[in-house]
């Protein structure tokens, strides 16, 4: 009797609490947030007045907090991005509130001053994660739970493939590949750019076995996009820089003679013909067909004719059916082609070792902040930019996926894009 009153207490007091925080009737961060602006040097002083950073608005989510703030004159969103890791810090600290949503979790037919326990250990080692943005106010998202270091793999569907999963609720990101045609990655060696290559390849591989086609360039000597080499979907694959000046010059054909048919149907592009075909020449590593690093004179000739047919590919290639996806380990403004660059709507940046490289890829800063977790990266858009975590696929799921479509040697007819590929043949005889 005495053990159910005592828990029943214990319960209702910390529902009591938490539902004040729920509520807003108790402390929360925004306090927290203005002094450690404040102390942090982003007050303004105007003669004998101070100007400080105000708060407009607040409003929870399931994932935590979101804050707004007017900023003073005479500070930029620059100073506060400066700061983040300040704010991160400060927020940081071993005193943790449990929530209305922590308890919801508790199961009350089990031990439940196990799970107090425990939960209350969560709640001393776990960290609060915040995100910064701008849009006429000062944006600041507190994320009560990190962002997960390690997502399974995720199928697409369609020209749909995946991305990865945001902060906010868990959701799943997917890059729409009819949307925004082609994609530049960047990012220090081993922190994600060929597995999420690995993973799109696979992805379209199960979700259109019948109209993906792939021109493979793999400069890394073949040990990332070998796997591919055989399956009936691949075209052509290359593994040094004049085997990629083949490749490069088979899609580029290709994409002339779609080009071509198009103008003979009087049609604009894929779509409006009915081309269901989609040709995807990816690049893994595009910084060893940079030309000023070229020995001699005919090496650096063909990478330049190797940088040409990239950037025509970029300007033409989205409405003929052609996507371009290319990659590299140290992004600067001599490896990207600009046409490329400019060309390329979406962008998926990995850790950097600098803001300058970050801003080769995002033309911003930010990806040299990322933490040092595998699979984090920024993945931005024309009008919006989140981080994530991107899916982890295994050799055993490629392996699973591609085996059904692998060929021999010497078996793969070649088709364009106007000629669907064919299931049955009607055969007349002479009677």
């Amino acid at each position: 009797m005495l053990f159910e009153i005592l828990t029943t207490g214990l319960m209702g007091g910390i529902a009591l609490k938490a539902y004040q925080k729920q509520r807003g009737l108790s402390s929360n961060d925004s306090g927290k947030i203005q002094r450690i602006m404040s102390l942090s040097g982003l007050n303004v002083r105007d003669g004998k007045d101070t100007l400080t950073t105000q708060l407009v608005r607040k409003k929870q989510f399931e994932w935590g907090m979101e804050y707004k703030f007017r900023i003073p004159l005479g500070r930029s969103f620059i100073d506060y991005e400066a700061k983040q890791h300040v704010f991160e810090d400060g927020l940081n600290n071993r005193r943790k509130n449990i929530t209305f949503n922590d308890l919801r979790q508790l199961d009350l037919n089990k031990d439940i001053l196990l799970q107090l326990q425990q939960l209350w250990k969560a709640k001393l080692t776990e960290q609060k994660e915040i995100e910064l943005s701008y849009d006429g106010l000062l944006i600041v998202r507190v994320y009560d739970k990190p962002l997960a270091k390690e997502v399974p793999y995720t199928s697409g569907k369609g020209w749909r493939v995946p991305v990865g999963v945001t902060r906010a609720m868990n959701e799943f990101k997917y890059h729409d590949f009819e949307m925004v045609p082609h994609v530049v990655l960047g990012g220090a060696t081993r922190y994600g750019k060929s597995n999420f290559i690995n993973s799109m390849i696979t992805s379209l591989v199960h979700s259109e076995p019948l109209s993906a086609n792939f021109y493979l360039i793999d400069l890394k000597g073949g040990v990332e996009l070998c796997d591919y080499e055989n399956i009936k979907q691949t075209i052509s694959i290359a593994y040094e820089p004049h085997e990629a000046l083949h490749t490069l010059q088979l899609a580029y054909d290709q994409m002339r003679n779609i080009q071509r048919e198009l103008k003979r149907r009087g049609k604009k592009n894929a779509q409006e013909a009915g081309i269901k075909e989609r040709y995807f020449v990816v690049i893994d590593e595009v910084g060893e067909l940079n030309a000023a690093e070229a020995v001699t004179k005919e090496e650096k000739r063909l990478k330049l004719e190797c940088q040409t047919i990239m950037s025509q590919i970029a300007r033409l290639g989205a409405g003929l059916g052609f996507r371009l996806v290319v990659a590299t380990q140290y992004p600067t403004t001599d490896v990207i082609p600009r046409q490329v660059k400019q060309n390329a709507d979406a962008k998926l940046c990995f850790r950097v070792q600098s803001g300058v490289a970050s801003r080769v890829v995002l033309d911003a800063e930010g990806a040299e902040a990322l933490p040092m977790v595998k699979g984090r990266a920024i993945y931005q858009t024309a009008d919006k930019r989140e981080i994530l975590q991107t899916p982890l696929i295994t050799p055993q799921i490629i392996h699973d996926t591609i085996q059904p479509h692998i060929v021999a040697k010497g078996e793969r007819v070649e088709e364009t894009a106007i000629q669907p590929r064919r299931t049955d043949t009607v055969t007349f005889e002479e009677v």
